[in-house]
């Protein structure tokens, strides 16, 4: 009994500690009554909504919580209508102020609605057609580079259909302007070089008429973050959706070879290829595959293809002019076999082998250190006196 007792005297002395002074409760009125002037006025505006959040951000009047949730929205709604009216008049007004209350405005009347939704198909069809300007504020804010506050007012607009304060109005989340919104929120989150934000509407953005800008930027994040999971993601469904995109397949085929899934990269690359049989990058895209698998011979033959789609391709070159030149090596090492026999199919492979090397020098000369030794093997074994001795010096 005693503890009990105990316990509801605790309570109520929290109570009593948790309720404002009488003096504190005068300033408190004093300070609404003011608020309510201004908005008779519309002159004070500002230092009226910071009074207003002071009172909410303090326990002490978490009481009347609904009643000054209600005041800052009207704070806000007249600040809102006196910038606008400026606006409109082609007054002295500070645009980037107009965007800023609205974008609060939308906020305050949101938190509203959580706290009391019986005014909210009054508040929404109040709010509804302003939700352009934010879209639009969103838009000025990135011609100004600021892409904090351009990332903040598109993230506003696209929200509105999933908030309890717009349910009856049953907003579109499918239409043409919607995907542009998220395609634009997806740039301010690249320049905030944010993956996070990035993917909050990605869904959407790909659905826009920047729809391959989207995916390249999407896979470029997540590349850059090391997201291997979206990456794949976005690189694959970007390059399914625009095959012949020289951005797509190459980044692809790189991500699934570093991580040793050649299977997975000729697929890919055979599906490039059916969509463009004469696109160099797709060819040689393929030859490399065959390389990482140990498919000389199709290396080979993928290799002539590239090279014949685009002869300044220098990695084919290399590429079969190396194969060849490890066939030499290998018919030299024959011991088993006579010398004779063993110099004569080397000499067939280190023949094959010239073309390619020689135009892998003639595209890059500074890159000595690969074609020399070769060249220099080849042409002592071939008995090409001249031109061994143009390389030996």
């Amino acid at each position: 009994m005693r503890n009990g007792f105990i316990s509801i005297l605790f309570l109520i002395t929290l109570m009593a500690l948790a309720a404002p002074t009488r003096k504190q409760l005068t300033l408190f009125k004093n300070d609404v009554a003011t608020v309510r002037q201004t908005l008779k006025s519309g002159k004070n505006l500002e230092k009226s909504e910071a009074t207003v959040r002071k009172y909410l951000a303090d326990t002490l009047f978490q009481y009347d919580s609904i009643h000054l949730q209600h005041l800052l929205c009207d704070v806000l709604k007249r600040a809102y209508e006196v910038g606008n009216e400026k606006m409109y008049l082609k007054q002295k007004a500070d645009t980037v102020c107009l965007i800023k209350t609205g974008k609060r405005m939308f906020l305050a009347y949101e938190r509203l609605d959580s706290l009391d939704a019986t005014s909210r198909k009054r508040n929404s069809e109040y709010l509804l057609p302003y939700r352009t300007n934010i879209f639009m504020g969103g838009i000025f804010f990135m011609r100004k580079k600021s892409w904090t506050e351009a990332w903040e007012c598109f993230d506003i607009y696209l929200q509105c259909p999933d908030k309890s304060l717009f349910s009856q109005q049953h907003l579109s989340v499918n239409d043409s302007t919607t995907f542009r919104v998220a395609f634009l929120s997806l740039v301010t989150a690249h320049h905030l070089d944010s993956l996070p934000l990035a993917l909050k509407y990605a869904d959407k953005a790909v659905r826009s008429r920047q729809s391959e800008k989207a995916y390249e930027l999407l896979s470029e994040m997540s590349l850059a973050r090391g997201d291997s999971l979206h990456a794949h993601k976005y690189l694959r469904e970007g390059f399914m959706a625009f095959r012949r995109s020289p951005y797509f397949y190459p980044h692809l085929l790189n991500l699934l070879c570093s991580e040793r899934k050649f299977d997975e990269a000729l697929e890919v690359s055979d599906t490039a290829i059916a969509a463009d049989s004469l696109n160099a990058v797709f060819l040689q895209g393929k030859h490399l595959v065959l390389m990482n698998l140990q498919r000389y011979n199709e290396a080979i033959e993928w290799g002539n293809k590239a090279v014949a789609a685009n002869d300044m391709l220098d990695t084919p070159y290399y590429n079969i002019g190396y194969i060849y030149y490890q066939r030499s090596q290998r018919a030299l090492s024959k011991l088993s076999r006579p010398y004779r026999q063993r110099l004569r199919d080397a000499q067939k492979q280190f023949r094959l082998l010239l073309p390619y090397m020689e135009r892998y020098r003639q595209l890059r000369p500074d890159d000595a250190k690969r074609w020399k030794p070769i060249l220099y093997d080849a042409y002592l074994n071939l008995n090409m006196g001249k031109e061994f001795s143009e390389i030996n010096n």
